[in-house]
């Protein structure tokens, strides 16, 4: 990728983004369908929905190292050659077992696009500016959470067949694709060397108080964003006595929330500053998570909704800035940055289900609070022992 032209970079960027995001988001609404035809039960369902979560999060943190040494272009080519043939493999076998082991493998693919993308972007977000931190997710997510789903269903009315086979198709395109404007890396980029194995470097790299405190807000935002997905509508539907379209629509407000707060509140957030803005998004959460557990109507379930996806856009473009400002290795970054996210995102689904076993899901989003605020309290405590470390270390 070229510094001298950042504009088309990014506009080739987003695009590839927006299509990669809507062909996961059609591959998840196909694969469910699927199942379902094939007669999976509840159970079967959900083993085949872990698998590819599973995949993801075995080869996230390797495949930012994987990237570090063969470049996020070759690796991005190659890691979409083999969810193309896969998803043109899974109509042949029709079985739950085969569905089940294909999304397992297409999950170990996965890793190394995404963690290509967020390196790439990442590497050219000192030249494009640090107030689009947000564009790549939110291209993403306007892929996977609303143009994916619509497409998936459209494709799900004719043959299974026929929408795997254009599902595989598109990670073809977006292979090709992407060496039409994916130049390689810089190779006198300063990085910053790191010795050891990847655990031995992954527990130097998060001894770097940015690169920690992201990780954890980022373990933090996809948490709660799991934990959002799976109840909302069981608390709109069961508690608040809303009905199925309006309870769904809840979700579909959280993703338009998401994008326009990636993709417009970058200069909002350059200008206040880091800790600022993490204040903000702190406030923000808690009052979105009040008004989740307390709001029995649709407006205040729907302003909470709003509150929660910009607190967690927030919180996404300062850690992205930071990481962009870091002279640590950019894939390396990428690999832990998502794996805390992964690893959020199944956290908050299981925690989200034992605590409503035992206090029940009406209750559930104000008990979420005291893990904000402890996270929030363990970010500051760290920060202020850091900083007491540095001095003594300056008048010693």
């Amino acid at each position: 990728m070229s510094p001298s032209r950042p504009q088309g970079f990014i506009a080739s960027f987003m695009f590839l983004a927006t299509f990669s995001g809507a062909t996961i988001g059609m591959a998840k609404i196909v694969t469910t369908l699927y199942a379902l035809h094939l007669g999976a039960s509840p159970l079967q369902l959900g083993v085949i929905s872990a698998m590819e979560s599973l995949g993801m999060v075995l080869l996230t943190l390797p495949a930012g190292f994987v990237i570090a040494r063969f470049g996020a272009r070759r690796v991005y080519f190659l890691a979409s050659v083999g969810p193309l043939l896969l998803n043109l493999a899974i109509p042949l076998f029709a079985n739950w077992i085969w569905l089940a082991v294909a999304r397992l493998l297409i999950g170990l693919c996965i890793p190394f696009r995404i963690v290509a993308m967020n390196s790439a972007f990442l590497r050219q977000l000192r030249h494009i500016g640090r107030d689009k931190a947000g564009w790549y997710r939110g291209a993403l997510t306007l892929g996977m959470g609303l143009l994916g789903p619509l497409l998936g269903n459209a494709l799900s009315g004719g043959s299974f067949t026929l929408g795997f086979v254009v599902i595989g198709l598109c990670f073809g395109l977006m292979a090709v694709y992407s060496l039409g404007f994916w130049e390689q890396e810089d190779p006198v980029e300063p990085v910053a060397g790191l010795d050891g194995g990847i655990l031995a470097q992954s527990r130097a790299l998060l001894g770097h108080t940015e690169v920690a405190e992201s990780c954890v807000i980022e373990l933090l935002c996809g948490a709660t964003g799991a934990l959002f997905g799976t109840f909302v509508i069981v608390l709109a539907m069961e508690v608040a006595q809303l009905s199925q379209e309006h309870a769904v629509s809840l979700v579909m407000i959280q993703g338009v929330a998401a994008v326009l707060g990636l993709f417009g509140l970058g200069h909002l957030v350059q200008r206040a500053g880091r800790r600022s803005t993490y204040l903000a998004s702190l406030t923000l959460v808690v009052a979105g998570l009040l008004l989740l557990g307390r709001g029995q109507g649709y407006a205040w379930l729907a302003l909470g909704t709003v509150l929660l996806s910009l607190a967690s856009a927030l919180a996404h473009l300062v850690n992205m800035a930071q990481m962009g400002e870091s002279s640590l290795d950019k894939s390396k970054l990428s690999g832990l940055f998502n794996l805390a996210g992964m690893f959020g995102g199944c956290a908050g689904a299981l925690l989200g289900g034992v605590i409503s076993h035992w206090i029940g899901t009406a209750n559930l989003f104000l008990a979420w609070i005291p893990l904000v605020l402890l996270t929030a309290l363990f970010c500051w405590l760290r920060h202020l022992r850091r900083g007491s470390t540095r001095v003594i270390t300056v008048e010693g």
